[in-house]
């Protein structure tokens, strides 16, 4: 086996403060990946050749936490709600407290999608929590127009809830939550106390 072509993506930090985690995926011919600083960026798979990269390093807030890889996803042939090839091919991922959609061909966030190409993980939650750590390091499944999330939260009391929730892939919107810790009158609660 010979190499045939290297890519840094930069952002190694001293003494292990950043990690690169991520599986990248090919698609079409195309390698998406994340750096250890949560940018993500598209390869030419055969040459490796970057064609374009994202950093939402502006939006983060906190320091990058550990990102595991992002998901594609391509709007059904017959789907009238998407006009226009920019918005029929997506790349989504988590970086910080937030989930982006980005154009798969140039990187660009999708501005249909929550606010101008970006959710906030804190949607769906009290706003006790708003200023808690709400995050995701894996990049969820896609099942049809829906984009299923875990979330990581602190491991203390009075941390935000880890709830799974799904988000449309086309909108952005909350779509629904499984509680992990059940609440009154939903399956499983009576085994946890008030």
């Amino acid at each position: 086996l010979q190499e045939v072509w290297r890519y840094d993506a930069g952002g190694a930090g001293e003494g292990g403060a950043t990690q690169m985690q991520c599986s990248p995926i090919v698609v079409n011919a195309i390698l998406y990946c994340t750096s250890p600083e949560l940018a993500v960026f598209a390869l030419n798979a055969a040459t490796g050749e970057q064609l374009w990269r994202f950093d939402p390093s502006v939006d983060l807030g906190l320091l990058p936490n550990p990102n595991r890889g992002v998901v594609y996803w391509q709007a059904d042939t017959s789907s009238e709600q998407l006009a226009t090839l920019e918005e029929r091919q997506r790349i989504l991922y988590t970086a910080g407290s937030f989930l982006y959609a980005l154009d798969a061909r140039t990187g660009r966030p999708v501005p249909s999608f929550g606010k101008n190409g970006r959710v906030d993980l804190h949607q769906g939650l009290p706003r006790r929590f708003a200023d808690e750590p709400v995050i995701a390091t894996t990049p969820g499944s896609v099942y049809r127009d829906l984009l299923i999330v875990g979330s990581r939260v602190n491991e203390f009391k009075g941390a935000a809830p880890g709830h799974i929730r799904a988000f449309d892939i086309v909108s952005g919107e909350l779509r629904w939550v499984f509680h992990t810790i059940p609440r009154p009158g939903e399956y499983g609660a009576r085994s946890w106390p008030p």
